[in-house]
């Protein structure tokens, strides 16, 4: 095989009975000059360090390492790579053909590009279809809405740093990330085809540690110091304009004093609070929550 132009990288935690079906779906895809990096995170459930184990023995490129993290996993899974492009697949997914071919000639073609995205068959315990759409920066720099199973340049990669493997909750590692590219002046294109098949499982990572308020809060307010010097930023060169980045910036400080009152961090609830004003919502708004959390919290309490 010649040097690969795409490497896919496949990190997991106690996924491995998912594993081969991630692995098989690459194979079939029709594309061969690709390279494979598995890496299994530090699996405590039998069946993933056996399945890791088993493909280790027949071949394949599999790394197994202590647990450090999905974002730790995939820096080191690219780091190994040879490949000019990456696409990461994490262990419970599954790969269709499109990145390969229409995904690799959008990148070949268009340097300024640094992110191929594409739709999604949904499996697992729902079945449906997530379609996306072309990034729209101010929605993007509100809320994530690109899965990690993407198209990158490796390149893109390295220019950034990398996931963020310090961030203070091991959630949400693609959208700071994608932050991170967008801050560096890279494009997306949304290719509007079935890329892959996403697996939605109910005990998820990220559906786990966002529903404890402390870890929502925490990996919330981390963000938001990145959404606040990105709306800085584009306001100043002009592609926001004041009015929707005071608009949008009220919205991430009233969310974040939600969460700062609901959790008991009065002060900081209290500045978010009022600096929402400033963002532009309007003062009768900040005063019944300002008034209503304590009621709030006397009833719970009761």
């Amino acid at each position: 095989m010649g040097h690969p132009k795409i490497t896919v990288i496949i990190p997991g935690f106690n996924h491995g009975k998912y594993l081969r079906e991630a692995v098989e779906s690459v194979e079939t895809s029709g594309y061969k000059e690709y390279e494979l990096i598995i890496i299994d995170d530090g699996s405590t459930d039998p069946e993933s360090v056996k399945v890791a184990q088993e493909l280790k023995n027949e071949g394949y490129n599999v790394i197994l390492q202590n647990n450090l993290g999905v974002a730790a996993t995939r820096n080191n899974a690219i780091r190994l790579a040879k490949g000019e492009f990456i696409i990461p697949l994490d262990m419970d997914n599954r790969l269709l053909s499109p990145y390969f071919f229409e995904g690799l000639q959008i990148l070949l073609d268009n340097p300024e590009i640094g992110v191929v995205y594409g739709d999604a068959k949904v499996i697992g315990e729902k079945s449906g279809t997530w379609v996306n759409h072309p990034m729209q920066l101010e929605e993007m720099l509100f809320e994530n809405y690109i899965d990690t199973c993407t198209i990158i340049r490796k390149k893109m990669w390295e220019e950034v740093g990398g996931y963020d493997s310090m961030a203070p909750v091991p959630t949400r590692q693609d959208w700071i990330f994608w932050l991170d590219c967008i801050n560096a002046g890279w494009k997306f294109h949304h290719l509007n085809m079935f890329c892959f098949e996403y697996r939605y499982l109910e005990t998820s990572e990220v559906r786990k540690y966002f529903k404890a308020l402390k870890k929502r809060l925490l990996i919330t307010e981390y963000i938001y110091f990145k959404q606040e010097n990105l709306i800085q930023k584009f306001t100043r060169n002009g592609e926001i304009s004041p009015a929707k980045a005071n608009e949008m910036l009220g919205k991430l400080r009233m969310q974040l004093a939600y969460y700062h009152l609901g959790f008991g961090s009065i002060l900081k609830g209290y500045s978010f609070l009022f600096g929402s004003f400033i963002g532009g919502n309007s003062l009768i708004k900040i005063i019944k929550t300002g008034l209503g959390w304590p009621i709030r919290r006397l009833k719970t309490t009761e």
